[in-house]
């Protein structure tokens, strides 16, 4: 038997404590989520759902240059330095502003039990 939903939740809650910030890139980065950084980590708090799933809202980003390109979202353990956690592609407008600000609405990671 596969694990259920209560089980997703408690992983889902250990992961959604571990990621306190999120990190735009410009292109798609490395293994260790070096390569490709734009602006500056932003403290994130995601909420978990009764199967497990994590989602983040309205993460506001700042500090990039005027209209500059982003393509992904990295989850980090720090404001620097960390652990970095993975990273996922994002979709819809993917250009910051005149003044150098990007908002990610929403973003999910999702679990599923078998």
């Amino acid at each position: 038997m596969a694990l259920n939903d209560a089980a997703l939740v408690v992983g889902a809650n250990a992961i959604d404590a571990a990621i306190t910030h999120a990190q735009l890139y410009s292109a798609a980065t490395n293994a260790a989520g070096t390569t490709n950084a734009v602006g500056s980590r932003v403290a994130i708090n995601g909420t978990v759902d009764g199967d497990g799933d994590i989602t983040w809202t309205n993460i506001a980003f700042t500090g990039l240059t005027a209209n500059q390109a982003v393509h992904s979202v990295g989850y980090w353990s720090a404001s620097s330095a960390g652990t970095f956690y993975g990273s996922t592609v994002l979709t819809g407008d993917a250009t910051a502003n005149s003044a150098g600000e990007y908002t990610v609405t929403s973003l999910a990671e999702n679990s599923t039990a078998s």
